[in-house]
């Protein structure tokens, strides 16, 4: 009985895991600064305020003063499933829309301390429901309901080795919390509800690189390291009463970024990047369980990558316009991919307007729309088979960003 009940809620466990941490296949790029309103392009290369010390600390050697940088916004996703197919006990209930509205924010501070050395400090916080299905929709084996709170915070510096060239070293500390239930099969009876709740605190490392082609042209690149998660937590079943603590251990991908940035005219700078993230580390995801169950799971995941470009146009000499795109590849086929994370290939479109001023104040408004794909599922083939499993593909499946940017100069 534990192992047919834990198995589903470890697959579930390893997706939505993912979803919270932070843009290529799954690592958000939105963290509400303004390189948000260029889809993220060049970032890596250099953002001019705050906001560097998260996205590349190598290139705080471009900032000279003290600044601070705060953020607040919503993400609205909308994830409407639609059902082609589905076992003896499924039903063909679509979900409802599963999206929500989600509080965003987050904050960045950049403080130079002499010629060569810089330091930085970043947070970024998500919070709020991530998923709600009607509970008797068809896919209600893999994910009912997921609520999830995730937290990054990542001191900095930054080390100039010439005018040009310089390096950066940043330590992320990744805190989530999640709760999650899901339907448990009783042929006989009606469904049973299996629930789950965990936390986790990881750590990682992130390594920069910025250099200065020119006065109009900057280079940057980061790697950031493997997270090596081990998500404890307890399972609860429902009306049995059945409460066992597990631990699942899977690692977040590694992913290496690079950005750059041209200046072509004095209203016109061009951004670009590339990357990387290596989600093939996700071949196989491990349950434990206090009781001694071992359970090694396939997730049978390929690496992504991730493709941006952006313009800054300046309007007038406090007014800047930014716009974007950006194309992630598609991290899993139809047979492997859940309900809990219903992405495939992604496409972000991104605009965005900031105000600077001669005074020590600049703020900036962000809009991205992401279309995540028809995330075609299949799972008639393998787990649950005729009884269990469905098929089908999301109708809607999307998320829009809206962001406000404040900086300050200290």
């Amino acid at each position: 009985m534990n192992k047919r009940i834990l198995i589903p809620l470890a697959v579930s466990l390893a997706a939505i895991s993912m979803q919270q941490a932070h843009a290529g296949g799954l690592w958000l790029n939105e963290f509400g600064a303004p390189a948000m309103g260029r889809a993220g392009a060049g970032a890596e290369a250099g953002t001019g305020d705050a906001s560097a010390a998260l996205y590349s600390p190598a290139s705080m050697a471009q900032i000279k003063n003290t600044q601070l940088m705060v953020t607040g916004g919503l993400l609205s996703s909308s994830s409407k499933f639609s059902v082609e197919s589905s076992g003896v006990l499924n039903g063909t209930g679509n979900g409802g829309d599963a999206g929500d509205d989600i509080p965003t924010g987050s904050m960045f501070y950049v403080k130079p301390i002499n010629d060569q050395w810089q330091f930085g400090f970043s947070f970024a916080a998500l919070a709020g429901a991530g998923l709600d299905y009607d509970n008797n929709w068809a896919g209600r084996y893999q994910a009912t309901l997921v609520d999830l709170v995730a937290m990054v915070a990542m001191p900095s510096i930054a080390y100039s080795i010439t005018d040009k060239l310089s390096v950066g070293f940043g330590l992320p500390i990744m805190y989530t919390e999640l709760e999650m239930k899901l339907a448990v099969p009783r042929p006989s009876n009606s469904d049973g509800q299996a629930k789950i709740d965990g936390d986790d605190t990881l750590v990682g490392y992130h390594l920069s690189l910025w250099y200065e082609f020119s006065e109009t042209t900057h280079f940057g690149m980061y790697y950031q390291s493997e997270f090596d998660a081990e998500y404890g937590g307890d399972a609860e079943i429902t009306p049995s009463g059945l409460s066992v603590g597990s631990d699942l251990d899977l690692n977040l991908a590694a992913k290496a970024y690079a950005g750059l940035s041209h200046q072509f005219s004095d209203a016109l700078t061009g951004h670009i990047t590339l990357g990387w993230e290596d989600w093939s580390t996700m071949d196989n995801v491990n349950l434990s369980t206090q009781t001694g169950t071992s359970i090694d799971l396939p997730r049978n995941w390929d690496d992504t990558y991730h493709y941006a470009v952006g313009i800054e146009y300046r309007l007038a000499p406090e007014w800047i316009l930014n716009a974007g795109y950006a194309y992630d590849t598609n991290p899993v086929d139809a047979q492997d991919r859940t309900a809990d994370l219903p992405i495939d290939r992604q496409n972000r479109y991104a605009l965005g307007i900031q105000h600077t001023s001669a005074t020590s104040f600049d703020w900036g408004a962000q809009l991205v729309y992401a279309d995540l794909g028809s995330a075609k599922i299949n799972t008639q083939s393998i787990a649950g088979g005729p009884l269990t499993g469905y098929s089908g593909e999301y109708k809607d499946n999307e998320i829009i960003f809206l962001s406000f940017s404040a900086n300050w100069t200290l």
